[in-house]
């Protein structure tokens, strides 16, 4: 509460609501996927969005409407017990009470966009996962505001329930419970018929193909800094763009979303000199059956692969229909997901990293980073250094993509640094307003890019289309083996590929390739371009010279094999 928010500016009215059940029930996927990441998010886990009443109303319609809401929609009455995955459960009242806060401001109630700054996180087996304000200006409201949990909905959820919210005001005559809509129960109930579970069957395989095919990380580069994570924000406005993205996007015959999605990742990879990666790319899932209008937290990650082409038209062209491929298989058990990952990244010796996430907020209500996102600029303008809100390695938020581009590049410094991520940006303008004139080719892309390729020294080599730092993985394996004399050795195979073997003598006479294996991905952590020895040779003791590779070949054998 501000100074400004005496006992008698706010206060709290309880309304009633009468659903047309209650009950138990698990929860869907999209749900359960919430509740693998909601303890690591703080008030990351709360959004907040708004929207202004229309005039003519009072306090007392507003209520009603927000009764009729609640009515409605099961998930903003729901409870919801978050234990291990298999047991986890939502509860439905049928009737009660919700809470809205009323806040007197005055000419200032038309600028609320917060109840509580920051948000108190939701908890989510005691209270309903939404709270809502009304604020009013000598009585009469104005704006509506509503923090959410993304247990309930995601952006596009919340977006639906406000612009119903809207309407119920607008209209008396549609303050009616009405016919039954699909809810986060039935849901639940409909991804365990054989309908559904043929569908997740192919979901898992398109993604098993993915995990086993695409490099599993795409900022494999020397560290611009040591030390833990820190992530930084870049943004760019531009109407320049805005008007470039219409012409390419008339030539090609492809979104301006998948334009500047691929634009970047097109910058990534040739500064890295990446030929395949993957992209993650947030999906609303609204195209699914009964999910148009989805009250429901069903928003999940689609696993794109990304590959340049000889020519931008062309890189634009493929890239779009991966996209819109991948987003078939975007609704997912994350939990078997998430084992897959795990028995691959094993099996391959390196674990995944989302290094390129990508969100389009382009059609909902979301602001993040802008305060300001709709306000025109008649050039290009590119900001770094700001705070960031996200934690991925590399984030690309595209809010506007007309009359002006808002994107925002979130980073972590030990990949891209500040000055790294404004050119990125930059870069960005550039390949765009060429595009909007004529196709580009990809050997002449580095004319238009702001930074130099990424040098590696002779420690770092590519190996299954990823870049792997030799030192770095020599040193996770000495510390899994509990072995400071361990080596790595680049092994060359048929058709000129190339493997890692891992030689060590581990203290403990006990431990063989496989006990040795689990402890090099355990030690793995978030390492970016290191990885397990594709085998093991465990020897009796280290050679008295064991810088020299050739000598651990002459050291007598205890165990050898792959550990997988």
């Amino acid at each position: 509460m501000t100074t400004a928010e005496t006992s008698i500016a706010r206060r709290t009215v309880r309304v009633p609501f009468a659903g047309r059940r209650s009950g138990r029930w698990p929860m869907p996927h999209g749900q359960g996927n919430v509740f693998d990441w909601l303890p690591h998010e703080g008030s990351g886990a709360v959004f907040v969005v708004h929207a202004d009443l229309p005039a003519g109303h009072t306090v007392d319609e507003v209520l009603e409407a927000v009764g009729v809401l609640v009515s409605r929609h099961e998930g903003l009455r729901t409870v919801y017990e978050a234990g291990p995955a298999a047991e986890r459960a939502q509860s439905v009242s049928r009737s009660g009470h919700v809470d809205v806060v009323l806040l007197e401001l005055g000419p200032e109630a038309r600028d609320r966009t917060w109840i509580s700054d920051p948000p108190r996180p939701f908890d989510h087996g005691a209270e309903f996962p939404v709270r809502m304000a009304v604020t009013t200006d000598a009585g009469v409201p104005v704006r509506a505001v509503f923090e959410f949990s993304h247990a309930v909905a995601d952006l596009v959820g919340a977006s639906i329930v406000l612009d119903e919210f809207v309407g119920l005001v607008a209209s008396p005559a549609a303050r009616t419970v009405g016919p039954p809509v699909w809810q986060p129960a039935d849901q639940a109930e409909h991804e365990r018929t054989p309908e559904a579970r043929r569908r997740m069957a192919k979901t898992l395989s398109y993604w098993r193909d993915q995990l086993h095919t695409l490099p599993p990380c795409l900022l494999s580069v020397p560290a611009r800094r040591q030390g833990a994570p820190e992530y930084r924000l870049a943004t760019l406005r531009s109407a320049p763009v805005a008007a470039a993205l219409g012409e390419v996007a008339k030539r090609t015959r492809v979104t301006p979303t998948s334009i500047l999605v691929t634009t970047m990742a097109t910058l990534l990879s040739w500064w890295t000199d990446t030929d395949l990666a993957a992209l993650e790319s947030l999906y609303s899932n609204r195209a699914l059956p009964r999910m148009q209008n989805f009250v429901g937290s069903i928003a999940q990650s689609a696993m794109v692969p990304f590959a340049p082409a000889a020519s931008f038209d062309e890189t634009l062209r493929r890239t779009h229909h991966a996209i819109f491929n991948a987003y078939q298989y975007a609704y997912f058990d994350a939990t078997a997901v998430e084992e897959m990952v795990q028995s691959v990244g094993a099996q391959r010796g390196c674990q995944r990293h989302r290094d390129l996430v990508i969100n389009d907020m382009s059609t909902t209500r979301g602001g993040v980073f802008d305060g300001r996102a709709g306000v025109p600029v008649r050039g290009t303008e590119v900001e770094s250094g700001l705070d960031a809100t996200t934690t991925d390695p590399v984030r690309l938020t595209i809010l506007h993509t007309r009359p002006t581009v808002v994107v925002g590049l979130t980073h972590d410094v030990r990949h891209v640094t500040t000055d790294e991520a404004a050119a990125l940006l930059w870069s960005m303008e550039r390949v765009l307003l060429t595009a909007a004139e004529r196709d580009i080719d990809f050997e002449k892309l580095g004319d238009l890019v702001g930074l130099d390729r990424v040098e590696r020294g002779d420690a770092w080599v590519e190996i299954d289309s990823a870049w792997i730092d030799l030192v770095a993985s020599e040193r996770v394996l000495r510390e899994a083996a509990g072995d400071p004399t361990a080596r790595i050795v680049l092994r060359a195979g048929p058709g000129g590929t190339r493997s890692l073997v891992g030689y060590a003598a581990p203290a403990d006479r006990r431990v063989g390739p496989r006990e040795v294996h689990a402890a090099v991905m355990a030690a793995l952590g978030g390492r970016h371009g290191a990885m397990a020895p594709d085998s093991y040779v465990l020897c009796a003791h280290p050679p008295c010279r064991p810088e020299d590779q050739a000598a651990w070949r002459t050291q007598p054998i205890r165990a050898a094999g792959s550990g997988r």
